[in-house]
């Protein structure tokens, strides 16, 4: 979702002005994510390092409106996610401008990426999240905006086309339509391209959803963050869904889709994370054995409910990190290396430094020597990381 945003204000900055190197900018935007209170130092600071030499700094994203008054420190004006398109002005004066407003980001188009936004906010009243005080209500973008953009894409040569917002699942929801209506009509949409479908809060997922990932346009892969194995801290975080409920949607989904990838999120160190809690963690994602895994090391964030719990300490959070990274990078590299050997049909969508980002049908990454952004490669799977396959 951010990287949508930076795009569209760098869109509207190259019409007057010129992107230059860190060393040689007037004004520096630092785009913000303020789910976490780690990342929000490093923001900070590296406005600051920033300010000491002479540039002017603009902030935008999610930490204005969620620790205004740090902003307002280091920054010369700061914008809200729904305030982008007054980038240009805030370069110029120092404005201050966080006011929530719908601003359908569908209806800005731009050729540079794939990352296409469906809609602003969630329904969600999560305990710990900071994200809900930037991006707030529900606000899905129209449907036909969002079928314009990625028609444009497609046309333009995007072969990959990234659906986001902060939960897919919910899209609809506040104007009588749906996900899954949604989908039907990008599946639709004349040319060759691939989906890939971002986070989808388990309580919103339903068989209809999970049909319409058949058409060979979707990538099976589906992110599904479960954040406890608990189901009593499930309650206490209100994430509206239990343990066996995620366990159902796998299931279904694999089924379905035998070679597919399920991601999920896990919150470890949460204050009320007994030592059993998180054992019941530990012995879910035993069971499922999911491919991709992000893991975040609880956070206190101003303004949310969980921020007047007392917090664990920071050891016992890193050796709960430590022992569920552990947990899944073994899993996981045994699951990958029974790939040593097998050939498929890749689409190339990135290039990097020294090598080329590629995905199968499933939209598990495969990393190659050389390849053509947008073309599909036949390839055969020659190493593995825990996290990717390598092809000769």
């Amino acid at each position: 979702m951010n990287q949508s945003d930076s795009e569209i204000m760098r869109e509207i900055l190259l019409k007057k002005h010129k992107e230059t190197s860190l060393k040689d900018a007037d004004f520096v935007v630092i785009n913000t994510c303020g789910v976490v209170e780690k990342t929000e130092r490093k923001i900070i600071k590296e406005a600051k390092e920033l300010k000491s030499k002479g540039k002017r700094i603009i902030i935008s994203g999610c930490l204005p409106l969620i620790s205004p008054e740090e902003c307002k420190k280091v920054a010369d004006a700061i914008i809200g996610p729904t305030n982008i398109l007054s980038i240009d002005l805030a370069v110029e004066e120092d404005i201050i401008n966080t006011k929530k407003t719908k601003l359908d980001k569908a209806s800005i188009v731009s050729k540079k990426t794939g990352i296409v936004p469906i809609a602003e906010g969630c329904l969600g009243n999560c305990s710990y999240c900071a994200t809900k005080l930037a991006r707030k209500e529900l606000f899905s973008f129209a449907s036909e905006n969002i079928i314009k953009e990625i028609e444009q894409l497609v046309d333009s040569g995007i072969k990959e086309v990234q659906l986001t917002s902060q939960d897919l699942s919910v899209y609809g929801m506040d104007n009588g339509d749906c996900l899954s209506n949604l989908l039907e009509k990008i599946v639709n949409i004349k040319g060759d391209f691939k989906i890939k479908l971002g986070m989808m809060n388990p309580k919103y997922v339903n068989n209809r959803l999970l049909g319409v990932y058949k058409s060979d346009k979707i990538y099976k892969f589906i992110h599904l963050p479960i954040q406890s194995g608990d189901n009593e801290l499930l309650k206490k975080m209100r994430r509206g869904y239990s343990s066996a409920d995620f366990v159902s949607i796998v299931n279904k989904f694999r089924k379905l889709f035998k070679e597919s990838i399920i991601a999920t999120d896990i919150i470890v160190g949460h204050p009320l994370e007994t030592e059993e809690s998180f054992n019941k963690t530990f012995k879910l994602i035993e069971e499922i054995k999911p491919e991709v895994i992000h893991i975040f090391k609880f956070s206190r964030r101003k303004g949310t409910e969980d921020f007047n719990l007392k917090d664990l300490p920071d050891r016992i959070k890193k050796e709960r990190s430590r022992k569920l990274s552990k947990l899944f990078q073994e899993m996981n590299l045994e699951k990958n290396s029974k790939y040593i050997g097998k050939q498929f049909n890749v689409l190339v969508v990135e290039k990097r430094k020294d090598n080329y980002l590629a995905r199968t049908d499933s939209g598990r990454a495969v990393i190659l020597n050389k390849g053509k952004i947008g073309e599909y490669s036949k390839i055969t799977i020659a190493d593995c990381r825990w996290n990717y396959l390598i092809a000769n």
